[in-house]
């Protein structure tokens, strides 16, 4: 058997034990908690970006495709979000010419452990969806795998230093000039959403209250001056897990998220 095909046959089985483990986990909220109340800007996606140049980059690449045809992408998102929102569309084989020329070493990968459920601190270590699909793909290709925490918006700047030989999370509207990325591997957009305990069930109901968004995430809520004008106030949290709590505690009356990240307070 091609060591493709066993390596993907091994990764199956790790996906059907995550998808376990998953279902006998704790949610991270109830979804009866929450509701979307609307979508907020155009759709957007997930990417890994890499330097300019750099060989890796194809590699992971076709691991990407790989994962996708054998379905252990869908799995990972399936039992993180409660729904497939993968994005790209797998390719069986697109590993085949590559195997002879993967070179043995290790990665130094990127993560913002302020992007819960992407990535964050957990114990003594990190978790979330985007650590283990790097897991899975380093696993693949043979590679040890080193997690190294960044802010996001400094990805271009650990990747120059060579601090990092990847960054995962990174969103594909904010691609730029100088660097290499995967293809998108989620889709997502930009979500408004409230607690279920409040009569607020359209983005019209948000009129003169209170809303909470990332400081990262400010420059999406400012592509909608009107909205953002008609808001009592806007309230900063430093991650997404901070947006939950606030809302589930009633210190905001809606908040700007991601989709993926909905989905999975959601689930």
């Amino acid at each position: 058997m091609p060591r493709s095909v066993r390596l993907l046959c091994l990764f199956l089985c790790f996906a059907l034990l995550l998808g376990l483990a998953a279902c006998s986990g704790s949610a991270a909220s109830s979804g009866n908690s929450y509701r979307v109340v609307d979508s907020f800007g155009a759709e957007s996606s997930y990417v890994i970006a890499f330097r300019e140049g750099d060989q890796i980059a194809e590699y992971v690449t076709a691991a990407l495709y790989e994962l996708a045809a054998s379905g252990v992408l869908r799995s990972l998102s399936n039992s993180w979000f409660g729904e497939n929102l993968t994005a790209i569309r797998g390719q069986s084989g697109a590993m085949d010419e590559l195997w002879d020329t993967v070179p043995d070493r290790t990665i130094t990968v990127g993560i913002d452990i302020t992007n819960m459920p992407m990535s964050y601190a957990s114990g003594d270590g990190y978790s979330g969806f985007d650590v283990e699909l790097a897991s899975y793909l380093c696993g693949y290709l043979g590679w040890s795998m080193a997690l190294y925490p960044i802010d996001i918006a400094d990805a271009d700047i650990e990747l120059n230093s060579g601090n990092i030989d990847m960054a995962m999370g990174i969103s594909g509207t904010n691609q730029t000039a100088g660097f290499d990325y995967s293809p998108a591997y989620l889709t997502s957009q930009y979500v408004l959403v409230t607690s279920t305990s409040t009569r607020i069930r359209r983005r019209a109901g948000l009129r003169n209250k209170s809303l909470g968004v990332t400081v990262a995430d400010m420059s999406v809520l400012q592509q909608d001056e009107s909205f953002m004008n008609s808001l009592g106030s806007v309230v900063y949290q430093t991650d997404t897990d901070g947006l939950f709590q606030a809302l589930k505690n009633g210190e905001v009356d809606g908040i700007l998220v991601s989709s993926v990240v909905a989905a999975y307070y959601m689930n």
